[in-house]
């Protein structure tokens, strides 16, 4: 217990110590709580002081130089901001790792006030769907495609197959093992691509989550409606308006800021 509190002593003391080498951050936690003077959001401001203590305390090496940039000075200000108008601690957390995430990482400060306003806005199912739509890429999509042209092959092979028994019935020349063959290797693809997806669309289902069929489509709706994901399932012949949807570029990019 007491080698408990030595580390957050120690956590507290190494944070107090960072931000006294950013310039203005001492005027700014003075502002923030001058102009959020409730004790809910002094309390929010607090638990964000102790996650990045805590951080402190277990960081072997801390970039002093990087937490003295300018670019670093403007992240934690806005990242403050946003803070004391969360009452989410998985947020706060969120917004814990992404700070000190951009001591070690080189993030994208230029697009980091649209990003940071993503995280508050997103719930943490929110980003896990968006997480799990990275896995819906070029490939599977290709894959899908693909599975549905043999689909649409299937049946005129089938017959084929028929026919060519009929022949071969007769004692005529044909050609049946090789559109049993074709029949075979087809219908193999189809299952063989269905296990891939299989893995995979399990990201597409509301039970994954936890939560209902509605909450689901709502959430992919919010994310969309940000231009997080987009509605590739239109135009496929078993089109469901946002039943299948792909990340877009600027998705993959705001996972990489907030990791």
């Amino acid at each position: 217990m007491k080698n408990s509190t030595n580390k957050k002593e120690i956590g507290i003391s190494l944070t107090k110590i960072a931000f006294s080498n950013i310039p203005y951050v001492g005027q700014l936690l003075s502002e923030v709580i001058f102009e959020y003077r409730g004790r809910i959001k002094q309390n929010r401001l607090n638990k964000f002081t102790e996650l990045l203590s805590e951080y402190f305390a277990n960081s072997s090496e801390v970039n002093i130089e990087k937490i003295q940039s300018e670019d670093f000075s403007d992240l934690f200000e806005a990242i403050l901001k946003r803070v004391v108008e969360t009452k989410s601690e998985q947020k706060l957390r969120r917004f814990r790792d992404i700070l000190t995430n951009s001591i070690n990482a080189n993030l994208d400060h230029e697009n980091s006030e649209r990003y940071l306003d993503l995280t508050s806005n997103l719930t943490e199912i929110d980003v896990s769907i968006l997480k799990n739509h990275q896995l819906f890429d070029n490939t599977f999509d290709e894959r899908y495609d693909k599975k549905n042209s043999y689909e649409k092959i299937l049946p005129v092979l089938e017959k084929n197959v028929q026919s060519e028994y009929e022949v071969k019935e007769k004692g005529f020349a044909n050609d049946w093992e090789n559109a049993v063959k074709k029949y075979t290797a087809t219908k193999d693809a189809i299952r063989a691509i269905n296990e891939q997806n299989k893995r995979v669309n399990i990201y597409r289902t509301a039970d994954f989550y936890g939560i209902n069929e509605a909450e689901f489509l709502y959430s992919k709706q919010k994310l969309y409606s940000l231009g997080l994901l987009i509605d590739s399932g239109f135009g496929k012949f078993d089109y469901k308006p946002f039943g299948i949807m792909s990340i877009t570029e600027f998705a993959k990019k705001f996972l990489e800021f907030i990791k």
